[in-house]
């Protein structure tokens, strides 16, 4: 299911920067939760909520004028909740290169016009990289 993907594309201005010239890193935590959003809105054609966001981690640094491609794809389906795993890539436009930046997982929780929880489609994961990702959100959910 191809809507179980979602891509924004930014690039970043002084205004977004701490005095080192790097991106903040609430401003790509804002951005890695609009991707989420917006992948879930998509699929489960409902408001959606952050319920929660977890597992970020900041691999390097994001310099001010740097563009960066923020891909979500939801990795498990519950009744109304979807885990959505999160990865950021920066690019270097003048030299093309690109690096991991950012990576991490959010919680979305479909809701109806009264703010309660609502059901969405259901989806069942079929490769084996999908097994394995529905299985570790398993386990950590029956962990608590």
């Amino acid at each position: 299911m191809e809507n179980r993907k979602a891509e924004l594309i930014e690039t970043l201005l002084p205004k977004d920067t701490n005095s080192y010239g790097n991106i903040f890193g609430g401003v790509i935590m804002s951005i890695m939760d609009k991707t989420a959003g917006v992948v879930c809105w998509r699929y489960s054609r409902k408001r959606v909520v952050t319920a929660c966001a977890q597992r970020i981690t900041f691999h390097t640094p994001i310099n001010v004028g740097e563009v960066i491609y923020s891909r979500a794809t939801i990795i498990h389906v519950g009744r109304s909740s979807m885990e959505v795993e999160v990865m950021v890539e920066a690019e270097n436009v003048t030299d093309g290169a690109k690096r991991l930046a950012a990576s991490g997982a959010f919680t979305m929780v479909a809701v109806d016009e009264n703010w309660h929880p609502a059901p969405v489609p259901q989806w069942q994961p079929v490769t084996e990289a999908e097994l394995e990702k529905w299985r570790e959100v398993e386990k950590r959910r029956k962990k608590g």
